[in-house]
């Protein structure tokens, strides 16, 4: 169900994405043949109008035909003057445009909704999450899922009460109690030393539960939505240079499988947190879709400035030539992110948390 539910969510992003293109288009004059929620064929269709509106069979995303996007389509000569090719190149910018600033917009909704009313509030639990490696915890046998009792005879369900304790006993072995499976066990560990403050470490990472939200001023809430904009961007312009040169972020690279995964996980963390991610993906779709590359976006836009410049259009064979260049790098990145996503299918899985 959770994996259904962030199906439809991408297919909603990609459904804003096309309506944007849809919009501009009929906002300029041009004919907009098909708009489909999903891809065709149909399952359902109605005209009205001169355009077919529909539901397709792939039930992900949408999809808009606008007449003309190529100088080679056959137009009816009575609607040549309303065809993608025949308007304005800064109408066809904006049309181009509006589908990555639909994404971007939605972006910026959801980070807002995610701060004005739906951050999750979380409480430390006492139950071990990750176990930090060549730690006393890892040598005295902890494991993920045990839930620390008492620290050197100090009992408590407070996490912090135990840190203190754990704190302020630096290079001493002292005796926990542990419940595991059900199960108490008395364990002895050496109490490790930070290197910054010289208090003790004993090398575990306590587990969260969600207990609420919380909600954020409507200004505060909007600064910080915009400011998410701004730091994210950057992180994924940084990530897109990294792909070339460093092979860690190559080896982090996912295809919609994990896409799909991830955000599927994230719903049990709560619907705010959901949303959230949403509008990172959303906000990634906006950045993707602006590269100058062809066949996305950025390229068309590209492709319009250029024809611009040079005041004549540009022949059919130069435009299918970079397309192809286009395809093949983004053949190439499907390959790694599937092959990674594979491997950690079998593998780990996709951990997330809190």
């Amino acid at each position: 169900m959770l994996i259904f539910i962030a199906i439809l969510g991408i297919g909603f992003l990609i459904l804003i994405h096309e309506l944007g293109h849809f919009l501009a288009a009929k906002a300029f004059g041009m004919r907009a043949e098909k708009f489909y929620l999903g891809f065709p064929p149909a399952a359902i269709k109605k005209k009205i109008g001169e355009t077919e509106y529909g539901i397709g069979f792939i039930p992900l995303g949408g999809y808009v035909k606008i007449t003309g996007m190529t100088r080679e389509e056959k137009v009816p000569e009575e609607v040549v003057s309303r065809a993608y090719y025949s308007k304005p190149v800064w109408q066809r910018i904006i049309t181009i445009s509006a589908g990555p600033l639909m994404n971007l917009l939605l972006a910026v909704f959801l980070f807002f909704i995610f701060y004005y009313q739906a951050m999750p509030e979380y409480s430390s639990t006492t139950t071990v999450a990750k176990i930090q490696m060549d730690s006393g915890a890892e040598r005295a046998g902890i494991q993920p899922g045990d839930r620390l009792l008492a620290v050197s005879g100090v009992a408590s369900d407070d996490p912090a009460a135990l840190r203190d304790e754990l704190k302020s006993r630096p290079g001493e072995t002292v005796n926990v109690l542990i419940e595991r499976d059900g199960q108490r066990q008395n364990l002895t560990v050496t109490i490790g030393r930070q290197e910054d403050t010289g208090q003790g470490l004993l090398g575990v990472i306590f587990d969260a539960e969600l207990v609420g939200t919380m909600q954020m001023p409507l200004a505060e809430a909007s600064r910080h939505a915009i400011s998410d904009v701004g730091f994210i961007t950057g992180e994924v312009f940084s990530a897109i240079k990294n792909l070339v040169v460093d092979e860690k972020s190559r080896d982090e690279l996912s295809s919609p499988i994990g896409i799909v995964a991830v955000s599927s996980q994230t719903i049990e963390l709560g619907w705010g947190v959901y949303l959230r991610v949403l509008g990172f993906i959303s906000l990634q779709l906006a950045i993707f879709n602006m590269l100058p590359l062809l066949p996305l976006d950025g390229g068309h836009i590209l492709f319009n400035i250029i024809e611009k410049i040079k005041g004549s259009p540009i022949k059919k064979e130069v435009f299918e030539r970079v397309s192809i260049v286009g395809l093949v790098l983004f053949g190439v990145l499907f390959i790694i992110g599937i092959t990674n996503d594979v491997q950690r299918i079998i593998g780990p899985g996709f951990e997330i948390s809190p």
